[in-house]
């Protein structure tokens, strides 16, 4: 019975680390949304210069501005339809996902607050990965 257990305990434990391991996929929605996404660690241009472009667009005023630079780097991509996933954060990608809300409604506060705090968010977790290593920012030069 003991043994039966633990092998049925053993296979549940690799099939949970299989499934873990496993690449998220995004599903899509109902047009309500675009994804705005920069991929840096496997960015099919350039994962340094995108990494490069990312780190200067840190420092735009507004939200508006900052995915206006995210526009200019390479590999930067707008997917209507689509949301970013969990895995989609730095160092691995600079992702935000657009809800479009009626015109005639204001959005909540909680909303605004939201949006705020993971601006932030983003933005400490942008600066300590530079500040850990920067190789990730593009910071140090190229391997010769």
């Amino acid at each position: 019975m003991w043994r039966l257990s633990g092998q049925l305990l053993s296979c549940l434990l690799i099939l949970g680390l299989v499934s873990c391991n496993s690449e998220a996929k995004s599903p899509k929605r109902a047009g309500d949304t675009v994804r705005y996404r920069l991929l840096l660690r496997e960015n099919p241009v350039s994962p340094r210069d995108a990494s490069i472009c990312y780190s200067e667009c840190q420092q735009a005023s507004t939200p508006k501005r900052y995915v206006e630079c995210l526009a200019t780097c390479p590999g930067f991509e707008t997917t209507p339809g689509e949301y970013c996933s969990k895995s989609e954060v730095p160092p691995v990608a600079a992702c935000l996902t657009v809800r479009k809300i009626p015109a005639t409604n204001e959005p909540p506060p909680g909303m605004v607050i939201l949006a705020v705090v993971g601006g932030w968010a983003l933005a400490i977790a942008a600066t300590s990965l530079c500040n850990s290593s920067g190789s990730q920012c593009g910071l140090l030069p190229p391997p010769q």
